[in-house]
């Protein structure tokens, strides 16, 4: 039994390998990334402090299709810092709008300003982001906050930047907030193994966060081929 787990474990790894390897070379053209500091394209600011989530307007002049991958930082020296939340390609000479988090709580996201990209976050973030659907907007406020818990842990202030206007722009009241944060690190706790103290020193930096996927994941993936082809003898 233990050899048919592993098995399907290795399965489960090796087609997702191959689904991305898959999707690099169907996609063609550069990550956002490579062709932003090839000049050839550009990234703005379309949303207002506090939505959820942002949008941002990646412009590609150039003659390749770029490649946007979740969970790719967006840095600004005036805007807060934001995180893509989906994979899109942007066609040659054309522009796309894409969905992303706010990644600095204590700064507020500044409409119209420049983005650059600065590498990904690390993959349990990662993990979190693409988990979801930024389209539903019950599941993007649930992600962002996870990404706030993430990103400060303890130290995550509610009273600043983008967390203020996030809570003015959704009509809340503060302790609705706190029982939300709450909520969103039980989640986090039962599904990363993480404990309330992790999670209170927890931030960008943490070692923590390059775990990779979610043990707990692979465990509920196994039950739904069970489930799907019948029991694993």
């Amino acid at each position: 039994m233990k050899g048919r787990i592993i098995l399907v474990i290795g399965t489960i790894f090796l087609f997702a390998f191959l689904s991305g390897l898959l999707g690099y070379v169907t996609m063609g053209g550069p990550d956002l990334e490579t062709a932003y500091h090839e000049g050839n394209v550009e990234i703005t600011q379309k949303s207002s402090a506090g939505e959820v989530p942002h949008t941002i307007e990646v412009k590609n002049p150039g003659q390749r299709p770029v490649r946007v991958k979740t969970g790719t930082i967006l840095r600004s020296e005036t805007s807060g810092d934001l995180v893509t939340a989906e994979d899109a390609e942007v066609a040659p000479e054309s522009s796309a709008e894409v969905l992303a988090y706010s990644l600095e709580p204590e700064r507020r996201t500044m409409k119209g300003f420049d983005l650059e990209p600065a590498g990904t976050v690390p993959s349990l973030m990662q993990d979190v982001i693409s988990s979801s659907n930024p389209e539903n907007p019950q599941e993007a406020f649930r992600t962002q906050l996870m990404i706030w818990v993430l990103a400060r842990g303890d130290d995550l202030n509610i009273y600043r930047g983008e967390v203020y206007a996030t809570v003015k722009g959704r009509d809340m009241r503060f302790y609705q907030l706190r029982d939300n944060i709450t909520a969103v690190k039980s989640e986090l706790a039962s599904e990363y193994g993480l404990t309330e103290d992790q999670l209170n020193e927890v931030n960008l930096n943490s070692s923590l966060l390059n775990r990779s996927q979610s043990p707990f994941k692979i465990f509920s993936m196994l039950e739904g081929l069970k489930n799907r082809f019948g029991a694993i003898p």
